[in-house]
């Protein structure tokens, strides 16, 4: 599996990046980055998941977004934040190549294709960020949670994955029994299986149709990584 951001630069642009990369395993609960911790390197994941992370002082805890292979952490050091914008923490374990932040500056200053990518993977974004707004405050317990698991399953490339209740229900803000609920009526349904801490998408399609919107125009915005395109 390759990160689809790495993969959409042209080969000269992937060579000189992949001189700089350094590839390694990342653990569920891990912490990448503190909010406000300066930047030194881009993230950009292979395998995985890594959350976004909102905190209030009370310590209420939602997920801004959630980045796998069709993204990186590091867009607000490209944008001018020079800092990190959240806690990104890793929700379901992987690899990711770390690469660093004087070597993406060089890579945009030397290939065209650079600014391009990073321009549609910022409006990707964007798109990725209302939507979540949108879902949080209009779709149902129900669809938040399948709109999550079908991001998972495509991030992952792989129908089973290790995730917890209490872990997705501290992502999209809702009680753990809300999201066991939810669970529990897909497992009965045929739709997914859960054992011991591993989650596996059964029937696919039976998942998608208890998708909202959001779900389908976030994958929209996302689409130019799988379109053919020069770079």
């Amino acid at each position: 599996m390759e990160n689809l951001i790495l993969r959409a630069f042209s080969q000269e642009a992937r060579g000189f990046l992949a001189e700089y990369a350094l590839r390694r395993p990342v653990a569920t609960g891990e912490v990448l980055y503190a909010d406000k911790m300066p930047f030194t390197h881009a993230v950009f994941p292979h395998t995985g998941i890594i959350s976004l992370m909102g905190q209030r002082e009370n310590g209420t805890l939602a997920e801004k977004a959630a980045i796998g292979n069709e993204g990186f952490l590091g867009l607000a050091v490209i944008l001018g934040a020079g800092h990190s914008l959240s806690n990104s923490v890793v929700r379901v374990a992987g690899e990711v190549s770390y690469i660093p932040m004087s070597a993406m500056h060089e890579a945009g200053e030397r290939f065209a294709c650079y600014r391009l990518i990073m321009m549609r993977y910022a409006q990707s974004l964007v798109v990725q960020l209302m939507e979540s707004v949108v879902s949080a405050r209009l779709d149902q317990a129900e669809a938040q949670v399948v709109n999550w698991l079908l991001f998972a399953n495509r991030r992952m490339h792989d129908s089973a994955f290790v995730l917890t209740q209490d872990s997705l229900a501290e992502v999209l803000g809702l009680r753990r029994v809300t999201v066991g609920g939810v669970w529990s009526k897909l497992k009965r349904e045929g739709i997914i299986s859960y054992s011991r801490g591993l989650l596996q998408i059964k029937d696919l399609r039976a998942l998608e149709a208890y998708a909202s919107e959001s779900h389908g125009r976030t994958l929209d915005a996302f689409a130019w990584q799988v379109a053919p395109h020069e770079t």
